[in-house]
């Protein structure tokens, strides 16, 4: 990559609630020697989040080619905020591949993804460039969980992951949701592949498991990362132990008090996946939900969290259990907090390859350390 650039980062999507939350973990943890910018469509919001963190402004809407492939020719790291991804996230993604920029986003599109992968993963590998979608609590922690796990364990076993949280929805994550299910590309999990049922006890836990939202991205995250390092060379002991894993199943959960609080769970999440699929139901979700631009208030983001605990082999006997606890609201605070810190190591150049890549086989340990450093996550004793 040409390291004559004006800038080392620019944050596109900048002035969307999201992008103000990442705009601000970005003036708290960056360096001060980074060079960054923030960027999105409307010039006059731009203009003043810039004059607000003292960094310049970029005036670039996701769909205008020339204006992304300027704005990717400025710097050496994009990371965006900018969704839905499938409508606004191709063209910027197209300039960073052909002008060798690395890039992160907070897309949870396994579709997108998909097409990312066929379209530009090769030419990646080859120039070195670095492409990381999936960068926000989709799904930073579930990924670097498991590979710490995958790392941890001397031998084959199926992983169960168990998210506990609290938190807000954005009018940007409700929108994208929306047009998803439009296009028909909401993710679906694969039930019938899996060793549990929809709701089922975890005795060790002391809880109930139910459907999490998230499982399907996540699930297809982790095995996504379980490939691209089972390809990579040097015949150690932890390289043995990804080749094993690829062939190790994963399956994730949301852990919740009583049978039924679980079942509760499991209706109100068919209830939501069936509004988005009907017109009717999105209708009713644009009017009454959040637009936008309007995310929960400063105290739901603080007082919000995510607890995620990885179990290895039998439930009722496992051959080991990790805990994290990550601080914050998880659809704002956690994944800005992830996706500036993918973004500052991509700068630090801390990624071991090209390619379109995951969490776990682009930074691996490297990005849960920061993570750990900036006290947005803390390894805890399980129960």
């Amino acid at each position: 990559m040409d390291q004559e650039r004006d800038f080392d980062l620019i944050l596109q999507g900048s002035t969307g609630f999201t992008g103000h939350l990442a705009a601000e973990e970005l003036a708290l943890h960056a360096p001060d020697s980074l060079r960054w910018a923030v960027a999105g469509r409307d010039s006059s919001r731009v203009r003043a989040l810039a004059q607000r963190f003292g960094v310049p402004a970029i005036v670039a809407d996701g769909l205008d080619k020339h204006a992304v492939a300027h704005l990717a020719q400025r710097t050496r790291v994009v990371l965006s905020c900018a969704g839905p991804f499938s409508v606004f996230g191709t063209p910027l993604v197209e300039a960073c591949v052909e002008h060798g920029t690395h890039y992160a986003d907070l897309t949870g599109e396994l579709p997108w993804i998909g097409e990312l992968v066929v379209a530009h993963h090769q030419r990646c590998v080859e120039q070195g460039t670095t492409l990381i979608p999936a960068s926000g609590f989709d799904s930073v922690p579930a990924d670097l969980a498991v590979h710490a796990m995958r790392q941890q364990l001397d031998q084959d076993a199926p992983l169960h992951g168990f998210f506990t949280i609290r938190g807000g929805l954005n009018g940007g994550t409700l929108h994208s949701g929306i047009a998803l299910a439009e296009q028909d590309r909401l993710p679906t999990s694969n039930s019938s592949a899996r060793s549990t049922p929809a709701v089922f006890k975890v005795p060790l836990l002391k809880r109930w498991a139910t459907p999490f939202l998230m499982a399907a991205v996540n699930e297809s995250v982790v095995a996504r990362s379980d490939r691209l390092l089972s390809k990579k060379h040097g015949g150690d002991v932890s390289e043995t132990k990804r080749k094993r894993s690829l062939h190790t199943p994963y399956e994730e959960h949301m852990l919740v008090r009583g049978r039924l609080r679980a079942m509760q769970m499991k209706w109100l999440l068919q209830a939501s996946t069936g509004m988005l699929r009907s017109a009717f139901g999105r209708k009713l979700l644009r009017r009454f939900g959040p637009k936008p631009g309007e995310g929960p208030s400063e105290s739901s983001i603080r007082n919000g969290f995510a607890r995620f605990i990885v179990v290895a082999g039998d439930l009722e006997k496992p051959l080991a259990m990790r805990r994290w606890d990550w601080d914050g609201d998880p659809s704002n605070r956690i994944t800005v907090r992830c996706l500036v810190q993918t973004g500052l190591a991509l700068v630090a150049g801390e990624a071991t390859s090209g390619g379109v890549l995951t969490p776990a086989s682009a930074l691996g340990d490297t990005l849960l350390q920061r993570l750990v450093d900036v006290g947005a996550v803390k390894e805890k004793p399980c129960p």
